[in-house]
């Protein structure tokens, strides 16, 4: 189990999961927001994931199948050379998203619990860290000695997560004029045709 003395993105770790790409892949998130300037707002329960990749053939073959075919998809926008930022809908998760929202990620969905879980694995720090997260009535006493608190507080916020920061989470770039939709993507026939061993999880 880790402290974490300075803020990380909390949409990368509750959310990213969430769209079924295995951990490890070979193109990560460069960012994830839960919110564009005045584009979108958290309520809308999107999901914005910034790369910083170069148009290369192996990023267009992560893009097709894991971005463009992923079954949360929602829209594309090109903000400038080599940044490219996917929207997904996350709409199908409302309690899931609200507890992420208040910062009461205890309340997430046992579903969501599970899928996080699949991502990190239940071994290793990491692992560990996210399932004080997720169930942190049996870290409470870890926390309170760490901490060197009481444990009586600990168990009163329940929490031993800090709440997303909305201003961090909130992407300000701009996007170019032209929007491209799901339908309007420039894919190249050898892509499209192409038989890629990799799949996403479902």
């Amino acid at each position: 189990m880790k402290l974490f003395s300075e803020y990380f993105q909390k949409s990368k770790i509750f959310l990213y999961p969430l769209l079924g790409i295995e951990k490890g892949a070979d193109f990560v998130p460069h960012e994830t927001y839960v919110s564009w300037k005045d584009e979108y707002s958290i309520d809308d329960m999107f999901l914005l994931c910034l790369y910083k990749e170069k148009s290369t053939r192996a990023f267009e073959e992560f893009e097709y199948e894991f971005l463009l075919g992923n079954k949360h998809f929602f829209k594309y926008y090109k903000l400038k050379p080599g940044h490219h930022l996917y929207v997904f809908d996350l709409r199908i998760y409302p309690q899931s998203w609200v507890a992420f929202q208040k910062g009461m990620y205890s309340k997430m969905y046992t579903r969501e619990k599970d899928t996080l879980q699949d991502f990190f694995g239940i071994d290793g720090i990491l692992g560990e860290t996210v399932e004080s997260y997720l169930y942190p009535e049996y870290y409470h006493d870890d926390y309170a000695e760490k901490l060197e608190v009481n444990i009586e507080m600990l168990q009163e916020v329940h929490e031993t997560c800090s709440k997303p920061d909305l201003v961090r989470e909130n992407l300000l770039l701009k996007a170019d004029p032209k929007k491209i939709n799901h339908n309007e993507l420039p894919l190249t026939k050898e892509i499209i045709n192409k038989n890629i061993n990799v799949k996403t999880k479902d």
